[in-house]
């Protein structure tokens, strides 16, 4: 490879963000593609929609244009919203699908055709251990990542031979800024210390109470496209302290 160019969506913060700083060190030129700049600097910042075709068809224009093909896209754009399915809007239910799912399609079919030019691609989404499992108030977001696993193992099928790699990794709770507000409000919500809420409420299912760092994730990512693991595609890769063990 003459160059090594990593798109990371949603990158402007928590796990994009600790991933594509992982990349750099490895000697990628780490992108990020989100609709709002990084929160740390050094990474080149497009902006990109990229539930929007013709977003992502302009980002990745850009990024041809000025520093090369893509051979490593890493789907992480994430957002959450909860509401009983008889109440769930459907401006949010196409707004998550259209982010979780169709971003994930539309960025992969993006980078494809030049990385079986190339003979080399690694794609790795960052699904969710709901891509495997459910949790009530959460459709839209379930059945994105479940369909996120499916859409893997199709383009991992169709580029096997091209030498084009497509995993996924299934995180439970990641430490992010996000997730430790999440705490905070049930803390104050319930009553009870930081690891009781940890315990009790987030890490109830995993057998290891601890939340998963940004830096595990990114560390799995970095095995992912690296030589050693080019014998595995179409995999789904708990992260999850063995919540969901077995699925």
């Amino acid at each position: 490879m003459a160059k090594k160019v990593a798109i990371i969506t949603g990158a402007s913060s928590g796990i994009g963000l600790a991933i594509a700083k992982h990349l750099q060190v490895e000697g990628y030129t780490s992108i990020c593609w989100d609709i709002k700049a990084p929160t740390e600097p050094g990474i080149p910042f497009y902006h990109c929609d990229v539930s929007q075709e013709a977003s992502v068809k302009a980002a990745y224009a850009k990024v041809k244009a000025e520093h090369g093909a893509c051979t490593v896209l890493i789907n992480n754009c994430g957002l959450q919203f909860l509401s009983p399915i008889e109440d769930f809007p459907t401006d949010k239910w196409n707004t998550l699908i259209g982010v979780l799912l169709t971003g994930t399609f539309l960025c992969s079919r993006e980078v494809f055709t030049d990385m079986k030019a190339s003979k080399f691609g690694r794609i790795v989404n960052i699904s969710s251990i709901h891509g495997k499992v459910a949790s009530p108030f959460k459709a839209a977001y379930v059945s994105a990542k479940h369909g996120v696993l499916g859409l893997a193992k199709v383009i991992a099928l169709e580029g096997a031979e091209h030498g084009i790699t497509v995993n996924s990794i299934c995180p439970g709770f990641v430490d992010t800024p996000l997730m430790r507000n999440q705490v905070k409000s049930q803390m104050e919500l319930n009553n009870l210390s930081e690891q009781e809420v940890l315990n009790k409420i987030f890490l109830k299912d995993q057998c290891i109470k601890e939340l998963t760092s940004v830096d595990q994730v990114a560390s799995l990512v970095s095995y992912l496209i690296s030589p050693g693991a080019s014998n595995i595609t179409g995999e789904a890769l708990n992260m999850t302290g063995g919540w969901g063990m077995g699925v």
